[in-house]
């Protein structure tokens, strides 16, 4: 008890911006530290744009369409760490022998008495939990693991109680947190909607905002503008855990390779 007083509290606030299972998004998830007392100056802040914005919650489109309120992140302490999947650099068929293998196999499964429609459902429904489980506990991990690893290189864990606080995931909450407790044992981790916590609120701003980057959409001139004034708060790059991390490098292609590495040049 003596020692959990003593240490610090952090929150580490964590969402994700593109879908996963979707070949024509980027997958970005970010990674907010921030320390109790700053933590208190960003609800502030965020709540005094929500409410002169008149938005519920705050996300990057929205940000990035009133661009007068980028300065609220001078006023606090936090780091940054991103972390980025390709989905359409993902070679199911060959990597994973369990999907390239399924379509065979399920063919002689006894479905029993069911129509083909609702069979064909069947199949549909198992092929996207198989490929659910393999994100979760390889990509998704690694995303977990690399993350884990630099918010430790500037906070060890010993020295703080670290509060992990992520936006219900588009897989298994609970996969999410045993796999967390696996990787981090002793951490804190809810689950909240980003509706009411406005770390999750700024942790999917910062995803949308490197999505927008790095997909050079409608919003890229003002991500641009916005990273130049979040750039300093990235946790440094390093040849060992560089951020952003491409999750898996070899697979992702050369053009998020390239736009990763301009942030560092803006």
């Amino acid at each position: 008890m003596d020692d959990q007083i003593i240490k610090k509290k952090y929150f580490v606030f964590s969402d994700e911006s593109g879908s996963w299972h979707d070949s024509n998004c980027v997958y970005v998830r970010s990674w907010i530290v921030i320390g109790e007392s700053s933590y208190s100056k960003l609800i502030d802040k965020i709540n005094y744009i929500n409410t002169s914005i008149g938005c519920n919650e705050l996300k990057w489109k929205t940000l990035a369409h009133n661009p007068s309120f980028f300065n609220f992140v001078d006023e606090f302490d936090f780091r940054i760490f991103i972390t980025i999947s390709s989905p359409s650099d993902i070679n199911w068929e060959q990597k994973y022998k369990v999907t390239r293998s399924f379509s065979t196999q399920v063919e002689n499964f006894d479905f029993g008495e069911i129509d083909s429609v609702l069979m064909e459902s069947l199949k549909k429904k198992m092929f996207d939990d198989i490929k659910n489980v393999l994100f979760l506990n390889f990509y998704e991990k690694t995303h977990i693991q690399n993350a884990k690893d630099a918010i430790d290189s500037v906070l060890p864990k010993k020295d703080n109680l670290l509060i992990y606080r992520v936006d219900p995931p588009q897989m298994s909450e609970n996969g999410w947190r045993d796999i967390l407790k696996a990787i981090s044992p002793g951490v804190q981790i809810e689950f909240p909607r980003s509706h009411s916590d406005e770390g999750i609120q700024f942790a999917d701003t910062v995803a949308g905002c490197v999505r927008s980057f790095i997909e050079k959409d409608g919003d890229i001139n003002e991500s641009i503008e916005f990273i130049k004034k979040i750039k300093s708060k990235l946790i440094q790059k390093s040849s060992i855990n560089p951020n952003p991390n491409l999750i898996f490098f070899k697979e992702i292609k050369d053009s998020i390779k390239q736009r990763s590495g301009e942030i560092w040049t803006l």
